[in-house]
């Protein structure tokens, strides 16, 4: 059984921009008292306005075991916030004409000309459709193992997986409704690395990480690096804490998972959102952002999901959330590093949506609007 200690480690960071600290004060404040009643372990909350962080905080354990306290380096899993990272490699190389949005997967992978819905019919996939949750493709990539951490299943290969795909049937007609995938991503991810002549995880490193100076995101967490390695923890009703996992670096990484495989510090995820909110041009071409900010299928844009009101977001299972609004110029992060959601409280996912919410509240009054972004809702193609 775990023993708890609060131990906050916490980071301030105002950078012109007084009164702001004040403002997030309530936010801030709702992520230390969950962590003092022990509603998570951890949580560290970054929040950042024009591209400049706010305000970053640190509250708890990463690792209760090792009794390492949660500080703003320490290296998260960031799960499924993955899968933007993913869709931005892949518009990459729609900027380059190697890649259309509307082009049938088929035509990069020809596995998928024999993949058929429950009617018997053959229905052609876009890539569109691949990163907007409305391929039809099943929710979980085949092969993968209910602990899906273990060793075996990383020295699989993306191509190994994308194929096992194919051999799948569709849950439905593409474009004709929406239902979230963890194995659309390996086909992508296959199909990046076929138009690149590059592995996933390298190009991913290459277009989109280094340009944006995420330094402290790794598929593969180094050696170096492991005493900033959070543990995750499993909580389910009725039963103790335990622990989910921690990353091995002694792991063979052949496979770099499209879906979910990266670990970041809060603080380099919101140089990927920030992208997003500024759309500077500098990474990601203006018209890419755009698009991917664009209503694609219900609820979704391409790799990130939309609100009705403007803004979009990310989760992961392991607690995490990054979300941005261009209308503000507000880019956020909260990780806790728990899967508790197959408990009735869900804690780890009220904590996120009201950290969120404050802090919203918070930097909406005296927000100037940015042009450059936004979400755009448009007829969807089917």
């Amino acid at each position: 059984m775990f023993k708890w200690f609060l131990i906050p480690f916490v980071t301030l960071s105002c950078l012109e921009c007084v009164g702001q600290t004040t403002d997030l004060d309530v936010a801030f404040g709702i992520v230390k008292n969950a962590v003092a009643k022990k509603k998570v372990p951890g949580a560290i909350g970054v929040v950042s306005q024009h591209g400049r962080i706010l305000r970053e905080e640190a509250h708890g354990h990463s690792d209760l075991l090792l009794k390492r306290s949660m500080t703003p380096r320490t290296l998260c899993w960031i799960a499924s916030i993955t899968k933007p990272v993913t869709a931005a490699a892949a518009m990459k190389l729609v900027e380059d004409s190697q890649l259309a949005l509307d082009d049938p997967v088929e035509k990069y992978l020809p596995d998928f000309k024999n993949q058929k819905g429950s009617d018997g019919k053959h229905y052609p996939i876009t890539i569109r459709q691949l990163m907007s949750h409305s391929a039809g493709i099943q929710s979980n990539p085949p092969l993968r193992p209910a602990f899906f951490f273990e060793a075996e299943w990383y020295t699989r290969d993306i191509g190994e997986i994308a194929q096992a795909v194919a051999k799948t049937p569709l849950l439905f007609e593409p474009g004709s409704r929406v239902k979230y995938s963890n194995a659309a991503p390996y086909v992508l991810a296959r199909i990046i690395e076929l138009q690149s002549g590059m592995r996933y995880d390298r190009f991913v490193q290459t277009q989109i990480l280094d340009p944006l100076e995420m330094g402290d995101t790794y598929f593969a967490p180094p050696r170096l690096v492991m005493d900033r390695l959070a543990e995750v923890v499993r909580r389910e009703d009725g039963s103790e804490d335990s622990t989910f996992f921690r990353f091995d670096p002694k792991w063979r990484l052949n496979m770099a998972m499209p879906d979910g495989g990266l670990f970041a510090t809060p603080a380099d995820v919101v140089k990927f959102t920030q992208m997003f909110v500024r759309n500077d041009g500098r990474v990601l071409s203006k018209q890419s952002v755009r698009t991917m900010l664009t209503e694609q299928a219900p609820g979704w844009g391409l790799g990130w999901a939309l609100t009705p009101d403007g803004s979009f977001f990310h989760t992961g299972s392991s607690g995490t959330l990054t979300w941005g609004d261009p209308r503000t110029g507000v880019a956020g992060a909260i990780f806790c590093q728990i899967q508790d959601y197959k408990t009735k409280a869900h804690e780890s996912l009220k904590l996120r949506e009201q950290f969120r919410k404050e802090v919203d509240t918070a930097l909406r009054a005296g927000a100037t609007p940015d042009s450059g972004g936004g979400v755009r809702h448009v007829p969807r193609r089917r």
